[in-house]
């Protein structure tokens, strides 16, 4: 057994049937090789259920605690069954951007069965007239987060690792008894509750110390709760969602920064700062003030063994510059404004608030969620940010299942009720895959949008030349 962390639970109180927080990530497959099999759902699930020895947490499933006094367990489904979580689609023809693109968005705003282990895998044909495939995979936030999904992709796209014998597997035993889990959660809650003084006092602190940082005058950075423009992306939305792909050569990211001495993320917030401000002003919706940008970042130190499971990162926010006109003055204040975001990241603490979440009960964690949830949906003029934007990164560049190497990784993450723009950026194989998961009261026309992201790009190489 192993108890969500308060951050791995967040996610579930802010679940909805309006607002889902599954991970939908699409991975294009290369056209086989000549004497090479296309997959199959039959080499698919063989592929998987060896895989399994390795993946331990795709066995997992969710046990409430009773009266909700703790957060839940992960426990090994007694009753698993892989041929629940593999599916099988097939692309109207030509099967070409269209069609891939309104099948990842119309699998965005489902929700997964909690009885379940939470994910699921479907296998889709039809690309490019029918030469090549793709695993579109729904993954629940609660058990994974982008450190975590790198990690599992990396083993499940390799071969198993010499020694590995996936016929061993113990069978799962079964569920503990609901009097047991009770009794466990008053006391680890018991445990947990008596270092609140001490928390209290050290919040207090860090907060009091970064809010002494913002009087000095440094760089402005956004807070997290009220400092973004009001925008159409606030705006509530039906359940459905707009997306679409694109990709960028890396090299022209790391162009850049060696041009203007920055970060590859400061590239890729001003990349996609530029192609917002050209999206909206054409539109005549982009707001006198900078737009926000809600950037997690990971909480693992350097060095630690990858996680098989859960989440730990952390949030900064930082200005897009969307008010700013010149692509090299508006990197510029982006790039100043993520080191000042970083300072005031690490004074404050990066998990100082998931701590609290560690200590908050789902009876009264859901609740607050979905208040807050509530009231952001009546006032739309205040919001916490405007767009989220994470950036990860492959480090293997051979990735491949049955002998077809993967082509296109597309990650995306779930948006929020008040903010219906999420843009994730992956690095593989030397390109950036750019993913756009928005509400279609945000974003009407994804396809623009990401071409006016890929522009934005080409004018910061034309200006740090």
């Amino acid at each position: 057994m192993h108890r969500l962390a308060g951050s791995d639970a967040g996610f579930l109180f802010i679940e909805t049937l309006a607002q889902t927080s599954v991970c939908v990530d699409l991975v294009e497959l290369a056209e086989p090789a000549p004497g090479v099999a296309p997959l199959s759902v039959h080499s698919l699930y063989k592929w998987f259920e060896e895989h399994l020895a390795v993946l331990e947490p795709l066995r997992w499933r969710l046990e409430q605690v009773p009266l909700q006094i703790h957060h839940p367990l992960w426990i090994e489904d007694p009753d698993f069954d892989l041929s629940y979580h593999i599916r099988e689609h097939t692309l109207p023809s030509p099967g070409g951007r269209d069609e891939i693109e309104a099948f990842h968005a119309a699998r965005m705003p489902e929700v997964l069965d909690l009885r379940h282990p939470l994910w699921r895998v479907t296998l889709v044909n039809g690309l490019d007239n029918g030469h090549r495939q793709a695993l579109l995979f729904q993954i629940h936030h609660s058990l994974a987060d982008g450190a975590v999904i790198l990690h599992t992709f990396t083993k499940l796209f390799h071969p198993l690792p010499q020694g590995v014998d996936p016929t061993t597997r113990a069978p799962a035993g079964q569920p503990p008894r609901r009097s047991k889990i009770f009794t466990q959660a008053l006391k680890d809650q018991a445990r947990a509750w008596k270092d609140i003084p001490a928390m209290y006092r050290e919040t207090k602190q860090r907060f009091a110390a970064a809010d002494a940082r913002r009087e000095e005058g440094h760089v402005p950075v956004p807070k997290s709760m009220g400092d973004a423009p009001a925008t159409v992306l606030n705006r509530p939305g039906p359940i459905r969602r707009t997306c679409a792909h694109t990709t960028v050569p890396i090299e022209d990211l790391q162009q850049v920064r060696s041009n203007v001495g920055c970060t590859l993320n400061d590239v890729a917030l001003a990349m996609v700062g530029g192609g917002l401000r050209r999206y909206l002003g054409e539109r005549d919706q982009l707001p006198t003030k900078s737009l926000v940008a809600n950037v997690p970042v990971s909480g693992d130190p350097p060095g630690t063994q990858p996680r098989s499971w859960g989440n730990r990162f952390a949030n900064f926010f930082v200005f897009l510059a969307t008010d700013i006109e010149d692509p090299c003055e508006r990197l510029s204040a982006i790039a100043a404004g993520t080191a000042e975001a970083k300072v005031l990241l690490e004074t404050q603490g990066h998990f100082t608030l998931t701590e609290w979440l560690e200590r908050i009960p789902p009876f009264i964690g859901a609740r607050a969620a979905r208040w807050m949830i509530d009231r952001n949906a009546k006032d739309t003029e205040k919001s916490g940010y405007n767009v989220l934007i994470s950036n990860v990164r492959f480090m293997d560049d051979d990735l491949a299942i049955c002998e077809i190497p993967v082509e296109a990784i597309h990650l995306t993450g779930p948006i929020g009720d008040d903010a219906g723009l999420n843009i994730t950026v992956v690095g593989y194989k030397g390109t950036l895959h750019i993913t756009i998961d928005a509400s279609p009261v945000a974003v009407d026309d994804p396809r623009s949008l990401i071409e006016d992201i890929a522009q934005s790009l080409q004018e910061l190489l034309a200006c740090t030349a």
